[in-house]
């Protein structure tokens, strides 16, 4: 009985452990970026002003200069902009997650200290998702992270 009682414990302590892994696991963020204005040519007709169209492009950002800008280094984009990054001030592991997946550390930003800092570096920190949104369409080129991908016509996902 003895044994039975003490393998009911464990498989009771394995399931509270399981349960408690997965309401804490969150998936990994996607990586998005602002979007700039293109002209296109309709190549259907003759090349004409009225033949080009504006559409909404997501910025081009190689990864090493994700990597750079996170690590409050500046990364200066075609046509001398330079770029600014957005991340989450946050607990819960959302922002090292993200950074963790480009080879960056959470503690070289924090090195950082200060908000000022951070803005010198174009770095800006948010409360949270929808602060990010409007993180990187306000601060045009900009990269930043959102927990699932998003199409708006200002943000979209980078990669």
């Amino acid at each position: 009985m003895r044994t039975s009682q003490q393998l009911l414990k464990v498989w009771l302590f394995l399931l509270a452990f399981i349960s408690a892994a997965f309401q804490t696991a969150h998936a990994d963020p996607v990586w998005h970026c602002s979007r700039s204005d293109v002209q296109v040519a309709d190549a259907s007709s003759d090349f004409t002003l009225a033949a080009l169209s504006m559409e909404r492009e997501v910025i081009r950002v190689a990864l090493r200069d994700l990597y750079s800008i996170y690590q409050g280094l500046p990364v200066q984009m075609a046509g001398g902009l330079p770029l600014s990054a957005c991340m989450v001030r946050d607990d819960s592991g959302v922002t090292e997650s993200a950074l963790r997946s480009i080879g960056a550390k959470l503690a070289t930003l924090k090195a950082l200290t200060s908000q000022s800092a951070l803005n010198k570096h174009n770095v800006f920190v948010v409360a949270d998702e929808s602060a990010m949104h409007a993180c990187i369409s306000q601060h045009h080129p900009a990269i930043g992270y959102l927990s699932k991908a998003t199409h708006t016509e200002a943000v979209g996902p980078c990669f």
